[in-house]
């Protein structure tokens, strides 16, 4: 083995995310790693961006995070906003999921995107979403 193995952050892409009212439990849908788009420029469908966020503790009312797409300039090209909010003490280890529904999102060229999660502003992580171009030789799922 060349690479010491490690944990992906927990950003999940999917088409779909449910959050049951009773129980508050989260189900993913279509869970992909990449988009295979037919030709460029490319326009998805509505997709979700699932976030895992840890070590916040301490009483918060809201807390707002962002989720943007960024080409490889950084530009920003889809985003969108959510929050964590509780009124009692949070523990420190809690971790809350959060999906972000993204509108139909254009991606000009092929390549590495980055899916960023910012919390109160400030760029947490990210996960690369990597968008190709159609393989002639094989049917591969996707988009």
């Amino acid at each position: 083995m060349d690479n010491e193995p490690a944990l992906t952050p927990a950003i999940i892409f999917s088409d779909s995310a449910i959050r049951d009212p009773v129980t508050g439990k989260l189900t993913l849908a279509g869970i992909f790693q990449h988009i295979h788009a037919h030709r460029f420029p490319f326009t998805s469908p509505p997709f979700v961006v699932t976030v895992f966020v840890t070590n916040i503790g301490g009483e918060i009312e809201s807390l707002p995070v962002t989720m943007t797409i960024e080409d490889s300039g950084g530009r920003i090209i889809s985003t969108a906003t959510g929050h964590i909010s509780a009124i009692s003490q949070l523990e420190s280890l809690y971790v809350p999921e959060i999906a972000f529904p993204l509108p139909p999102t254009m991606f000009k060229v092929a390549g590495p995107y980055q899916a960023v999660v910012l919390v109160d502003g400030r760029r947490l992580g990210y996960r690369v979403l990597k968008v190709t171009e159609p393989l002639q030789s094989r049917f591969l799922p996707g988009w």
